[in-house]
């Protein structure tokens, strides 16, 4: 095996022309020829004993098939050995030439991971901000908590009015067939309320029970719902009854349905100053893991600035298709039939692939800072990790170790454990700065 050329086309890609010469085809060609013509069947032969000579004429083809691949596969794992290259993902292996009597010749483009040096990863800004919840923020999470209890009452003296309460059937189609018709029955909207259609509560607003009222909807491209965004859809709603809303007082009594739950048996000291001390908790909590989740960020943003860094497209690939699959597997649990929905799934891929990119420099920082500060995760906190999530798939830890090695992804939890660590030694180190 000779390399004959060798080209540096990028950090990440580098380009082999190999060729094996004629002397070497032809040792192999006779191996593999030996090899066929003992496991060949052959009418008018005796197993085994099919002559070389036959094999060579009649399984032309298939000989030069397999001396190819074998050669091929060898010839590349030499080069990539004498290059000390480790491919990212399978190289692509081109221009093959094979004619008999001469050199086989062959050039294979492969990806490589990049020389990663991480610096200046300590001391990342990162923003502070109080998680305390505040006066306004308790109250309404309160108030929530009192629409969560309310008591409706049927209306049946007048047509609709805002602030009612409307129980509807709504039938929605996309006539430009670019999403999935749907029908929600006996629904209770707010009529003039935020979560509701402005032009539902228009059309019907002094309504009365029993009327059908149809309407469009132009959603704009940056609605909020993706289902929506960008589409057309005609509405049918059906109004079935009136109800109004009446809202019970925030009192111990109160609070002591709200803390008692779904099992019913209250803590001791159950009140309004208890249900006020885990709303204050719960909402703490929320906040921490909001600024946590901005910290990271902006931990990860200071990182990417300071350290450029090339992703190599086979992971960017990857690394999208896997994109994908989740995508897939939500509009899935969402009810909507993928083969209907006529996505395109190739704007998609596009539009995931800037978050691919990014998320494949990433880790190609995080995984060399882990390497540099000798970040690893240990059977214990694998372990703990593990029985944190066997809840969620009704089976014990030990089972889920065992299906998750069998699938050969307990490696992949053990990799997202790390990162997270590494994530966390960069919050450690970083400063902060008030504000987001």
């Amino acid at each position: 095996m000779v390399i004959t050329s060798y080209v540096e086309e990028s950090p990440t890609k580098r380009s082999l022309s190999v060729e094996v010469p004629a002397d070497e085809v032809r040792l192999a060609t006779d191996l593999v020829a030996r090899q066929l013509a003992k496991q060949l069947r052959l009418p008018g032969f005796r197993p085994g004993k099919v002559p070389v000579d036959v094999v060579r004429k009649r399984f032309a083809e298939e000989l030069k098939g397999e001396v190819v691949e074998s050669l091929v596969r060898d010839a590349l794992q030499q080069a990539l050995a004498e290059k000390e290259l480790v491919p990212v993902g399978s190289p692509k292996v081109e221009d093959v030439r094979f004619e008999a009597g001469q050199p086989l010749t062959f050039r294979a483009d492969l990806e490589i991971r990049p020389v990663v040096a991480p610096k200046d990863y300590r001391g990342l800004k990162i923003p502070s901000e109080p998680t305390t919840p505040g006066e306004d923020e308790i109250a309404a999470f309160l108030d929530r908590l009192r629409e969560g209890r309310a008591a409706f009452h049927p209306i049946e003296d007048r047509p609709a009015a805002d602030g009612d309460f409307a129980l509807v059937d709504i039938h929605g189609v996309f006539p430009e067939g670019d999403g999935k018709d749907f029908d929600h029955e006996k629904v209770l909207v707010e009529l003039g309320g935020a979560e509701t259609l402005p032009e539902l509560s228009a059309h019907l607003r002094n309504a009365e029970p029993g009327a059908t009222v149809s309407f469009q909807k132009d959603f704009p491209s940056d609605a909020a719902d993706q289902e929506f965004a960008g589409k057309v859809v005609l509405y049918t709603v059906t109004l079935h009854a009136l109800k109004s809303r009446s809202l019970p007082e925030m009192d111990d009594e109160l609070a002591r349905q709200i803390l008692a739950g779904r099992e019913g048996e209250l803590p001791e000291g159950a009140g309004l100053p208890m249900l006020r001390e885990q709303v204050v908790k719960s909402l703490a909590r929320e906040k921490e893991a909001a600024l946590k989740e901005k910290q990271r960020r902006a931990a990860l943003d200071g990182l990417l600035a300071l350290n450029p860094v090339d992703a190599p497209d086979t992971l960017v690939e990857a690394e999208v298709d896997g994109m994908l699959k989740e995508y897939a597997r939500f509009l899935s649990r969402q009810g909507i039939d993928l083969k209907e929905a006529k996505t395109d799934w190739n704007k998609v891929r596009e539009e995931f692939r800037p978050g691919a990119v990014r998320r494949v420099k990433e880790w190609l920082l995080l995984d060399a800072i882990g390497e540099a500060e000798k970040i690893s995760v240990t059977e214990t906190e694998l372990d703990a990790e593990l029985k944190r999530r066997a809840p969620q798939f009704g089976i014990t830890p030990s089972e889920l170790k065992a299906s998750l090695a069998k699938a050969e992804r307990l490696d992949g939890i053990r990799e997202e454990l790390r990162m997270g660590k590494v994530v966390d030694f960069l919050l450690t180190e970083a400063v902060t700065a008030g504000g987001a």
